[in-house]
């Protein structure tokens, strides 16, 4: 086989994807095996993932590989033959699985295809994408982690993106070494920016505007060009856990989320926005009139107006359905924790405060509806409602607080993945209320588990 630097453009779209898929393989056992230690996300599910390849037409891409399945390989990998299916004008792949409903339009796979066209004219910038993709996600292994440690007798924190940064810095990644030198600077550039900026949370609602300030020094070049491609291409593979014969999560409103967002950063990068805050409140716009076509009105305050896009956004609603669900689980708050939750919601993190991150809040909130997804319309509130004051307390008191110096705070959520997912909050979503914050009382919430 062939090694990665000598397959071209034209070739790799030729090329079957079971061999595209040796071909990843061969050229990243390193960074694979990372991703098979890599704890998964908090959406993945316990149930065989479906396959097309193989003999058998059933096999995934990890099961090709490894004869088992391992997650985040699966994640990885199909974001990864989304490329080629992208080259090679493969609409069918691409879009296989998808749900008719919300299926991608064939207009928006030429839009994204040209995207990516237009972004790799040459089989070095091909290499160079492959290899940011294959290693965006290997500091989801702890054992990246220890490697660092036992180098440097220090570790780069909890947050996988930072980590991945640190260690790409340290000579640590062995895919970058397979480029020259110009293209290695582009990969850490965009490993930079992911570690500050996740650009899904910003599509998700889930992190302050603070978060896009890198973006004004280091959004001109060609590292946050790379960051766009990488992103489109992981929500491309996000479902990779439960369905590898195409990209199920990369839907038509999932697309026009992300292309709204990616020409937002793109003119905030370059000046044609001011403020961080006018860039994030673009995207949240551009939500609130998609759905005020649809006859859906926000409340008439402007900071619970912008609380609750947030919260739409983090609850992926494209419906006027479920945002009439959203709003009245909002409104159905206690006066004090509606506050609370619109206060932390509305803080920018950069001259006005501290801004709190809560993390996997998004996948944790789908879980939560999947949970529940056969209940009625009227018992969804309940639901919806616990995971707002869950949410409030989350933010732990963070209000804005104009001139008081910026920073941002993460909260991993994941604690709590295993409550959401189970019968208990099922039948009783008040549950939510007794978990304990870790970063609280760490000695009872560790009593509790």
């Amino acid at each position: 086989m062939a090694s990665l630097l000598d397959i071209g453009l034209d070739d790799f779209g030729r090329m079957s994807d079971i061999d595209a898929t040796g071909l990843f393989g061969a050229a990243f056992p390193s960074e694979l095996s990372h991703l098979k230690n890599a704890s998964p996300t908090v959406e993945t599910t316990t149930a065989t993932p479906k396959g097309r390849l193989g003999e058998g037409e059933n096999e995934t891409p990890s099961t090709v590989l490894y004869g088992e399945n391992f997650a985040e390989v699966n994640r990885t990998l199909v974001s990864m033959l989304a490329v080629k299916w992208l080259l090679a004008d493969d609409y069918s792949t691409f879009t296989a699985g998808q749900k008719d409903d919300i299926k991608l339009t064939q207009s928006s796979f030429r839009h994204l295809r040209d995207f990516y066209i237009h972004r790799l004219p040459t089989a070095d910038d091909l290499h160079t994408l492959l290899i940011a993709m294959v290693v965006d996600d290997i500091g989801k292994d702890s054992h990246l982690a220890e490697e660092m440690k036992q180098q440097t007798g220090d570790s780069a924190g909890a947050d996988h993106s930072q980590l991945v940064f640190k260690a790409a810095q340290m000579g640590l990644v062995p895919a970058l070494k397979m480029v020259p030198t110009s293209l290695q600077n582009d990969i850490l550039c965009c490993l930079q920016i992911g570690a500050t900026l996740n650009i899904s949370q910003v599509v998700q609602g889930e992190c302050p505007p603070a978060s896009l300030s890198i973006l004004q020094h280091l959004g001109q070049g060609r590292g946050f060009s790379l960051r766009a491609m990488v992103t489109f291409l992981d929500v491309a593979g996000a479902g990779g856990h439960a369905d590898t014969r195409g990209c199920i999560v990369m839907t038509e409103p999932v697309f026009q989320g992300y292309i709204v967002a990616m020409e937002a950063l793109d003119d905030f990068a370059n000046g044609r926005i001011l403020s961080p805050r006018a860039c994030y409140d673009r995207i949240l716009e551009t939500r609130a009139k998609d759905l005020q076509r649809q006859g859906f009105s926000l409340p008439s305050l402007a900071d619970e107006a912008r609380a609750l896009l947030r919260l739409l956004c983090m609850g992926r609603v494209t419906t006027k359905e479920q945002a009439e669900q959203f709003k009245q689980a909002f409104s159905q708050l206690s006066p004090s924790i509606k506050q609370d939750l619109v206060s932390g919601l509305n803080v920018d993190g950069t001259d006005d405060g501290v801004a709190i991150v809560p993390y996997y809040a998004p996948g944790l909130l789908i879980s939560a509806l999947k949970n529940t997804a056969d209940k009625t319309d009227h018992t969804m509130i309940p639901v919806l409602s616990a995971f707002m004051r869950f949410l409030a307390r989350v933010f732990d008191g963070s209000k804005p607080q104009p001139g008081a110096p910026g920073t941002v705070i993460e909260h991993d959520l994941s604690f709590v993945q295993e409550t959401i997912k189970s019968s208990g909050f099922r039948n009783n979503p008040e549950l939510l209320d007794e978990v304990v914050l870790p970063w609280k009382d760490p000695e009872q919430h560790k009593g509790s588990n």
